[in-house]
């Protein structure tokens, strides 16, 4: 089953922000898209952090969708929490035990990429491991997005899953990169293999502004929200236009190799970069955890509620 306004999102090792990337799509998403009333729903088998953002309850969530589906692809309606922004929100369990189940049950039943038959939903699917239960979602949408730091080992590391990444050419797989990389986007996307999205600036208070629902228009104008808007106007054509696969061929071109990026033949080069490439952020800039990936922030977030009769 084929989602057909399903965006998936997830990332290959480590935490560049996808939790808040797809958040930021889902409440920025185009307001003249077809595809209304979007949704994000936490496929992390790793466990859920919006609820915890939100101090929401477990129920309704993830956990009550799977219940209702262990017989069969079942509604989210009735599982949907209303945030901030106009935005749903299908949270996942924070257990990691709990999340595997209900992944495995969604994903074996296919309600995912049905609920998306209408609207838009974005799945935050965490990390794409090779034995993750989230895959057959991953594998079922519209578009797959996966966030990516532009550094040598990271990007290489896509490269070397490019066929699987893209069903060998048959879906439509997509990178956002978390952070200016040192290169420019088209040898990124040359050397592994890929169309780029767009460039998510490394900015932790607007960041951590998307944790706590701040989606006014003030927050819109910082350069971390519009270059969400950019990437999710280009994900939201490629959903309407429905591409096969990436256009760009699989093998990086042979000049690759002298231009500084990862060598995808005989091997991997990693080259050493100017340290400028990778600024350290100020002290007061800093969040915890790696990459972008905002800290609960301090005022109470906006109240969430139970969304009935969600369409």
């Amino acid at each position: 089953m084929s989602g057909s306004g399903l965006v998936a999102v997830g990332s290959l090792k480590g935490s560049p922000g996808v939790t808040t990337t797809a958040l930021a799509l889902a409440a920025i998403w185009p307001a003249g898209a077809q595809r209304a009333n979007p949704l994000l729903v936490e496929v992390d088998p790793s466990g859920g952090d919006v609820a915890g953002w939100y101090q929401l309850r477990g129920y309704p969530g993830l956990l009550s969708w799977a219940a209702a589906a262990r017989g069969g692809a079942a509604p989210v309606d009735a599982h949907v929490w209303g945030l901030a922004g106009g935005v749903g929100l299908v949270a996942g369990p924070v257990e990691a035990g709990a999340a595997r189940g209900a992944v495995a049950v969604l994903a074996q039943t296919g309600s995912v990429p049905g609920a998306a038959s209408g609207r838009l939903v974005v799945a935050d699917c965490g990390r794409l491991d090779p034995d993750s239960a989230v895959l057959p979602i991953a594998g079922a949408a519209g578009v797959l997005a996966v966030v990516v730091r532009p550094v040598p080992a990271e990007l290489a590391r896509v490269a070397a899953r490019v066929e699987e990444l893209t069903g060998a050419g048959r879906r439509d797989c997509i990178l956002i990169l978390a952070g200016e990389p040192a290169w420019p986007v088209g040898r990124v996307e040359d050397a592994v293999g890929l169309p780029v999205a767009g460039v998510l600036p490394h900015h932790p208070r607007a960041a951590a502004g998307v944790a706590g629902g701040r989606f006014g228009r003030g927050a819109r104008r910082s350069q971390l929200l519009r270059a969400a808007a950019d990437i999710a106007a280009t994900l939201d054509r490629r959903l309407t236009t429905r591409p096969r696969g990436s256009t760009r061929a699989l093998a990086p071109p042979s000049d690759v190799a002298s231009s500084g990026l990862p060598s995808l033949r005989g091997g991997v080069r990693l080259p050493a970069l100017p340290r400028a490439t990778f600024a350290t952020p100020r002290q007061e800039e800093r969040v915890a955890g790696s990459g972008w990936v905002p800290t609960i922030p301090d005022h109470a977030a906006p109240a969430a509620r139970p969304r009935e009769g969600l369409r």
